[in-house]
């Protein structure tokens, strides 16, 4: 039995593909949510505010792959995550699809 969800990233009407997890649940959710708390503080650190580069910018396929970075830092994927083009391109029966709206705590 799975715990299905997805996720995107969302800045505007731009939209990351979708990342699936079979097993994770909501804990996948909240994972994205403290990624997104690091990723803030990190653009204010890194880039002084600046917005001159697709991750200043929160463009939304830019902050997912950062995402996978920090949640597989390195090591295989063997099979709970894969990607999609959106939210019928895989299964998240159990808890359903989120858009992490990354220009919310931004602006």
């Amino acid at each position: 039995m799975g715990n299905r969800i997805s996720i995107s990233f969302k800045n505007g009407n731009d939209e990351s593909v979708y990342l699936f997890s079979h097993w994770d649940g909501m804990d996948f959710k909240k994972d994205a949510l403290k990624f997104v708390d690091e990723l803030y503080k990190s653009i204010n650190t890194e880039c002084n505010g600046a917005v001159s580069n697709p991750i200043s910018r929160l463009e939304p396929n830019t902050v997912m792959i950062n995402f996978i970075n920090w949640k597989f830092p390195k090591g295989l994927i063997k099979g709970n995550y894969y990607l999609g083009k959106d939210e019928e391109d895989g299964d998240n029966s159990d808890n359903g699809h989120f858009a992490i709206k990354v220009e919310e705590k931004w602006n």
